[in-house]
């Protein structure tokens, strides 16, 4: 993972994990390095950056792009094909200079020339295709460039609300996430608190197994909006085609 400048840490510094401040060292290379206590929206680049990388570095739009370039140039070759009915010629004769005559049926001479020097010359035939066709056939050809246009279009289209969708849904994903990290301590608290009071024998043994029963639903609620992040983060980084670390913010720089 290549960072830019500004967000390269220094050898041995503490970052953020998402829990603490631990070393850089001990992090592994496709670490968040995101405050998930903040907002990621105000972290990360604005979504008309993100979508600028995406249509720059889509796989998809690259083909649809190779798609355009054949097309035109499918057309810029059959501008020429007619010339396939177009043959030259040229060649040198030397030594005694003969006269070459061509004779008729009558033995009138229709042609007289030397057999001595250079010739050169032209033959030109046209299919009655290329004359009457070729209007259609160039028609044709500027249809199927346009249809490249118009799909490459509809592919930044879609490409630009798969990113759209996953940038709202990663930054939804994190605010729930965090509501059901307040849910777990809260549960936990309560817990705690139970457990004392059953100590005391002020409630029954029933309560307590209700609350671990409601901690448990937290913990895992959590665990599924975490699955949630995560899904959403890397599903916007593959569509974006850089990673999302190096589009952090200026502003929020590791030190």
């Amino acid at each position: 993972m290549v960072l830019p400048a500004f967000a390269q840490p220094k050898k041995d510094s503490m970052v953020w994990n998402g829990n603490a401040m631990v070393p850089l060292s001990s992090m592994p290379i496709d670490t968040i390095l995101f405050d998930l206590n903040d907002d990621i929206g105000r972290q990360i680049q604005p979504l008309d950056t993100i979508l600028g990388y995406a249509i720059r570095f889509s796989p998809a739009l690259m083909f649809e792009d190779a798609s355009m370039d054949r097309a035109r140039y499918n057309t810029k070759y059959t501008r020429y094909l007619w010339l396939n009915g177009v043959t030259g010629f040229a060649n040198y004769t030397y030594g005694n200079q003969t006269n070459l005559n061509t004779l008729n049926a009558d033995g009138a001479v229709l042609n007289n020339s030397l057999g001595v020097g250079y010739r050169f010359g032209a033959n030109i035939t046209l299919p009655m295709t290329e004359v009457f066709g070729r209007p259609n056939r160039m028609k044709q050809l500027k249809a199927e460039e346009k249809m490249a246009k118009y799909k490459r279009a509809d592919a930044e289209l879609d490409l630009k609300r798969r990113v759209i969708n996953d940038f709202f849904n990663l930054i939804a994903s994190q605010k729930v996430m965090k509501v059901r990290q307040q849910d777990v301590e809260s549960a936990t608290l309560s817990v705690e608190i139970a457990n004392v009071e059953m100590r005391r024998g002020k409630i029954h043994p029933s309560e307590l197994s209700r609350l671990k029963n409601i901690l448990t639903i937290a913990e895992s609620n959590l665990e599924l909006s975490r699955r949630d992040f995560m899904v959403y983060y890397y599903q916007l980084e593959t569509l974006v085609g850089v990673k999302l670390n190096s589009l952090r913010r200026k502003t929020n720089r590791i030190y």
